[in-house]
């Protein structure tokens, strides 16, 4: 044997291990860790940074690892995180600098609200990025054979994963922003800023929430709703000072101004905002709301202007209806006029060029928002936020569309009581929703020393939980029933059962119907009859979300009293119409007419009349035409289309003629992949066992085409598995 060419080898094998990755390894023991994930290139030019960050947080208890690689693909990086987890104990890392991002297909279901089609539009249009692909171990993911494009990789959900996101590690991701300049700079200074945070020992004493137009169909009751929930989370802690505030867009003509004058606060602990967005703009007001005639006239002129600047007849159309002539917009084109109407249209959100003079200063800031957080653009709102030369350290942000109907608070006082960013955050991921900046960020607080979350939440024993079910703080009981889903409790069930009766938190009774969901039996049935009548707002418009989901036909009776009783929650009446469109049309009647006969309520014909038109509306015109929609196989043109619509409006009175399209290998190849795809949406129905025992002899049976099999097969595999 050639031992000098074998040592050789070795050697070289060696120098290029090293010069392919560089570790770092803790200085302290600990029982989990951290990770800073970096490219070679980001480690070498901030390695001062990086280094004083890892022991800053260190000094806090927490070993960390820094890894630095010249990563080519997200495999690679996600291989190193899940050898951390096995061998470290790793909780949670942050990915610095150029570190791969995943772009994910196939997993819509995952997503609050994004249905892009993913066959007609661009696969980066249509993708989602997230990190979950990081932080949940259990999912599992197809390369798909798109090139590569920069940072951004492609991948497709596998049809055989688990369904359902239940992160393993929290993250977080520092990402650069190519119009501030050096990358490296801006990474040095955020980790100083990020370490200065750390050392400030800063309470959770000053919070505030904005509300932009339309957000939440502009509901007041939605909106007062908001308050209530955190005097649950956070007690008292703001009230001595009146340190929440919470605001909206009609308190000024042109909010934008009050939310800059906040965000520059320099008291400001955290900001949440509610409002429309994209990854270039935060849209904080609409059209002011006019009192004196000139201002009544001067709108007018802006909204035709508007119209007509987008060079179709919507202008003419309107003025007409108006009453008025071409004069009131005819100048919609001059310099002067453009300038005008971009000043006015500035007024109304925050842009992305404004924020680095903005300099926000809360420290944490929640983007209830689309796009706001859509990384996989070179410059987006907010990592602008992070990198601005304010105190803003972390922002929570969507990558992708996000879904007005969900909450916002899920967790959030344990904020209040020491938990890091990514502790809290990695029991409430959806696919979009991402920590950009530190998230072993934490808020000091003498009240939650005892209660020390960051380590007792990784406990796994189901005494202990079972103990903090009746905790003090509200989002400590609901942290509790998340660990025993976790955990797989066998009882949790009935837990969930009584924590819904009996609570009288509203964070705590939320908490219990979501994990019901989960579980799917007859107690979520029970859950969802009595949360239809809820004290608050958010839960009540979940109910009855979910009851048009599940299509039991004895929630029609219940839905028809939500519509009657409820009739000023404007969320709610807008997703109570849509379940009752979920029902067989002429039961929905009978249960109507049963409900009016012989009532005595106040103007009760009118009301009858009202609710009747709007099942109109939504079943265009009644059920029969509905299901010709479907069943018909001349119609090649609208006939994909609303099967496609069955993702949104699961319409269960038909699941005979959906799975028999399904099986029937007569029919079209298209029709039935679509079928396959929209049939997976029936996750919660209470034909999903129907659904999942064709899907299941299909698979048995064999003979399908690649693609009929995988959307087969997908659609089992949610229906059959926990969410």
């Amino acid at each position: 044997m050639n031992y000098k060419l074998l040592l050789l080898t070795l050697l070289s094998a060696l120098t290029l291990g090293a010069k392919a990755q560089h570790i770092d390894r803790p200085q302290i023991e600990g029982p989990t860790s951290f990770a800073v994930i970096t490219d070679r290139t980001t480690y070498e030019r901030c390695r001062e940074q990086i280094t004083l960050y890892k022991q800053t947080i260190e000094s806090e208890g927490l070993p960390v690892f820094v890894v630095a690689e010249d990563w080519t693909t997200p495999e690679q990086v996600r291989a190193q995180l899940k050898k951390l987890y096995d061998e470290s104990a790793l909780e949670g890392c942050v990915l610095v600098g150029d570190v791969p991002i995943a772009m994910i297909t196939r997993a819509q279901h995952l997503t609050s609200a994004f249905k892009m089609n993913e066959r007609t539009f661009p696969l980066k249009e249509c993708s989602v990025p997230s990190d979950r692909y990081y932080d949940d171990f259990d999912l599992e993911f197809d390369r798909l054979d798109e090139p590569s494009d920069g940072l951004l990789h492609y991948f497709a959900m596998s049809p055989r994963s688990l369904q359902y996101i239940e992160c393993d590690i929290y993250s977080g991701r520092i990402k650069p922003q190519a119009g501030n300049g050096d990358p490296y700079r801006q990474i040095a200074a955020y980790l100083e800023k990020a370490v200065r945070e750390h050392r400030a020992v800063n309470e959770l004493d000053q919070f505030l929430s904005f509300t932009g137009s339309g957000s939440h169909s502009n509901s007041l009751v939605a909106w007062r709703s908001e308050q209530q929930i955190v005097r649950e989370q956070f007690g008292d802690r703001f009230a001595h000072r009146n340190a929440a505030r919470f605001t909206r867009f009609t308190m000024e003509p042109y909010m934008k101004y009050d939310a800059i004058r906040d965000l520059r606060r320099k008291d400001l602990d955290f900001m949440i905002f509610h409002q429309h967005g994209d990854y270039f703009r935060m849209y904080i007001s609409g059209d002011p709301t006019t009192s004196s005639m000139d201002e009544h006239i001067e709108q007018m002129e802006v909204r035709l202007r508007a119209l007509a600047s987008r060079g179709s007849d919507s202008a003419r159309k309107l003025a007409d209806e108006w009453g008025l002539d071409s004069t009131w917009y005819a100048n919609y084109a001059t310099p002067e006029m453009v300038e005008k109407d971009s000043l006015i249209d500035l007024r109304t959100g925050i842009i992305l060029e404004e924020i680095n003079d903005i300099r926000p200063n809360a420290r944490m800031v929640f983007f209830d928002a689309c796009y706001n957080g859509d990384f996989r653009n070179d410059d987006y709102i907010a990592g602008k936020f992070i990198f601005s030369e304010g105190d803003c350290v972390v922002a929570w942000a969507n990558s992708v569309n996000v879904l007005q109907d969900k909450t916002s608070y899920d967790l959030m006082g344990l904020l209040g009581y020491g938990a890091r960013v990514g502790v809290w955050a990695k029991h409430i991921n959806i696919l979009e929703s991402h920590i950009h900046g530190d998230p072993t960020l934490f808020f000091e607080s003498a009240e939650g020393a005892d209660l020390d979350i960051n380590r007792n939440v990784l406990r796994r024993d189901h005494d202990y939980w079972l103990s903090m079910l009746d905790h003090p703080l509200p989002d400590v009981q609901s942290l509790a029933m998340i660990r025993l889903l976790e955990e797989d409790y066998a009882e949790l069930s009935d837990v969930l059962l009584r924590k819904y009766m009996t609570s009288p938190s509203a964070v705590v009774r939320g908490t219990a119907m979501m994990l019901a969901e989960r579980l799917d039996d007859e107690n979520y049935k029970q859950i969802l009859m009595k949360a239809s009548t809820d004290s608050f707002e958010f839960t009540r418009r979940i109910a009855v979300t979910r009851m048009g989901q599940k299509g039991d036909e004895d929630f029609i009776p219940l839905l028809i009293d939500s519509y009657i009783n409820d009739n000023n929650s404007a969320r709610v009446m807008f997703q109570n119409t849509f379940a009752l469109a979920s029902f067989d049309r002429d039961k929905v009647l009978k249960a109507i007419d049963e409900r009016f006969d012989g009532s005595t309520m106040y103007d009760a014909a009118a009301m009858k009349e009202d609710i009747l038109r709007y099942v109109d509306t939504r079943t265009e015109d009644g059920y029969p035409s509905r299901r010709k929609n479907f069943v018909d196989r001349e119609d090649k043109r609208w006939r994909p289309f609303y099967i496609t619509a069955l993702k949104n409006q699961p319409l269960h009175q038909y699941v005979d003629d959906f799975v028999k399209i399904l099986a029937d290998e007569s029919e079209e190849e298209r029709i039935r992949v679509l079928m396959a795809e929209a049939l997976a949406w029936f996750d919660l129905s209470v034909h999903k066992q129907k659904i999942a025992s064709t899907c299941r002899q299909l698979l048995d049976r064999g003979g399908m085409s690649e693609e009929l099999e995988r959307e087969v097969q997908r659609a089992y595999s949610r229906l059959t598995s926990k969410k």
